[in-house]
């Protein structure tokens, strides 16, 4: 018996989520240094911006992520001190009420994920099966997370579905959800250096495309842009301009620029997978005509065969390359994770004796060639 931390009464263990019977999972416990946690997210999580997630819930899941290793899907529970959470949400104290309902909101949330496996429809799943919230026996509350087994793909493995990397406390002391969707849009695309985005799209991703506040360009800049702006470089590495793209008297777009950030440290990079640091450092002509390519590299196809690959995937129409705002108008990434996924596909066939032409008909498909 216990004092539960959504109640305050003596009873058992509180689990909030699923209570079917089922084998138990040791969850992780240990930090490390906290300054050094990574996110490492997936392409297809990057859809939630559209969910009705709030900033603390984005936080929980970032924190999860961080703590992770996403080689390990037998490692799926996350266990954090309550303080720990107080300090990723940037709260002084987080009281048993409010982290009762804050679990609750983000365990019940039906989301949106975008993927490759449904090319006409859509896919809704819930990212956490069980939060259970107790104390220790110096009275110290804890909570633990699981993610569900159907999302687990999306937390485990995901060298074939694209990722980003980005620091934990780069996001913990943000305190406007505009802020983290901006921030995560920024690094997802800072390989481009400068780029725009027309102003309705950008309204769309910030999800603020039906507040009627926004509509004039004035407002939405002096009271989102600026704001946002400001809260970013303050308490972020993620340094940027943006300004204005009018066609007559009307603003249609923005232009962003992004600064270079610093070369990643070695231990940091995952070897298996293309980072966005890792393709940000990349020349022109590497770019242009290898990225895609690398997706490939085991097979060791010839030049001849390489080319005629190429020549059928720039015919692949862009719905159905991998849809996400990490990959926003950058086909050349797009098209990078999508051969990885078919390399992927490719693989788990045993009984593949010809890898060029099994694979160039699976291009053809997608491309309507016959």
């Amino acid at each position: 018996m216990t004092n539960c931390v959504l109640c305050g009464r003596m009873k058992p263990i509180i689990e909030m989520g699923c209570t079917m019977a089922r084998k138990k999972i040791e969850p992780i416990v240990s930090l490390g240094d906290e300054s050094k946690l990574t996110v490492q997210k997936s392409l297809p999580l990057f859809s939630l911006w559209r969910s009705e997630l709030t900033l603390p819930e984005f936080k929980i899941l970032d924190t999860y992520l961080s703590r992770i290793d996403s080689h390990k899907p037998d490692r799926r529970a996350v266990r954090f001190e309550k303080g720990e959470l107080e300090k990723a949400l940037g709260v002084k104290k987080l009281n048993a009420q409010d982290l009762k309902n804050r679990l609750k909101h983000l365990m019940g949330s039906v989301v949106e994920v975008s993927d490759n496996s449904t090319k006409r429809g859509f896919k809704l799943v819930t990212l956490f099966e069980e939060a259970v919230a107790e104390q220790d026996e110096n009275g110290l509350w804890q909570v633990s997370l699981e993610c569900t087994q159907k999302s687990m793909k999306y937390f485990f493995n995901i060298e074939n579905l694209g990722y980003l990397r980005y620091k934990l406390r780069c996001i913990t002391s943000l305190t406007s959800r505009y802020a983290y969707v901006m921030f995560i849009y920024l690094e997802s695309n800072r390989y481009r250096k400068s780029w725009e985005v027309p102003l309705d799209e950008l309204k769309i991703i910030l999800n603020c495309d039906r507040e009627e506040t926004y509509k004039e360009y004035k407002r939405f800049n002096d009271r989102l842009m600026k704001r946002v702006h400001k809260e970013l470089t303050e308490k972020t590495e993620c340094q940027y301009k943006y300004e204005s793209i009018k066609k007559g008297r009307s603003v249609v777009a923005v232009r962003f620029t992004v600064e270079t950030l610093p070369k990643v440290s070695l231990e940091d990079i995952d070897h298996n997978q293309i980072t966005i640091e890792q393709w940000q450092g990349q020349g022109e002509t590497e770019k242009e005509k290898e990225l895609w390519q690398s997706a490939i590299e085991d097979f060791h196809f010839t030049d001849e065969q390489i080319e005629t690959l190429h020549e059928v995937l720039i015919c692949i129409p862009e719905c159905r390359m991998p849809q996400s705002i990490v990959c926003y108008d950058a086909i050349d990434l797009r098209r990078y994770h999508y051969m990885c996924i078919k390399v992927a596909e490719l693989k788990n066939r045993k009984n593949v004796k010809n890898h060029f032409s099994y694979l160039l008909k699976m291009l053809k498909q997608d491309a309507d060639i016959e």
